[in-house]
């Protein structure tokens, strides 16, 4: 059971916590996280919902996940990383790309440029079935055939 802040329409703590997937009355959001991971050949690390999950699974993603009660986004998106990857990364190699709101949701979209060799070999969490480093253009073919996660965002992430 996860616990998270309820954050106002700026992004700031309300002073309310509630268990994740309570309904929010309006103007009321949760603040989530999405992590790209990007190499030097412009390839980024995705990875594959385990089939036990509710929401989506076996569909490939990027990392993500919902900021916890206490936690920031920079905090939450390390902790995500390491929790589905078993990654540690340095908080100076993430950069908040943009930011989405809307339908009780917002979305810190975290870009991270790395080097594949010192990332190491991601160890998957209970909530990963498999991980691939694959090119935008691979993304995007899997997202034709319905086998990743269709980011509003996507086509504006960089090659």
């Amino acid at each position: 059971m996860e616990v998270c802040d309820v954050r106002d329409s700026s992004g700031n703590r309300t002073g309310r916590t509630v268990t994740r997937g309570t309904a929010l009355p309006p103007g009321d959001y949760y603040l989530v996280v999405q992590v790209w991971i990007r190499n030097e050949a412009g390839q980024y690390l995705i990875q594959q919902r385990a089939p036990h999950l509710i929401s989506a699974p076996g569909i490939w993603a990027t990392t993500a996940g919902y900021v916890q009660a206490g936690e920031d986004s920079l905090t939450a998106a390390l902790r995500e990383v390491h929790e589905e990857l078993g990654l540690r990364l340095s908080p100076d190699s993430f950069r908040r790309f943009e930011r989405l709101v809307g339908n009780h949701l917002m979305q810190d979209i975290w870009l991270v440029d790395v080097i594949r060799c010192s990332v190491g070999t991601p160890i998957m969490g209970l909530e990963v079935a498999d991980w691939q480093w694959a090119s935008k253009n691979e993304i995007t073919h899997m997202i034709g055939y319905g086998d990743f996660f269709a980011y509003s965002y996507f086509d504006r992430l960089p090659e």
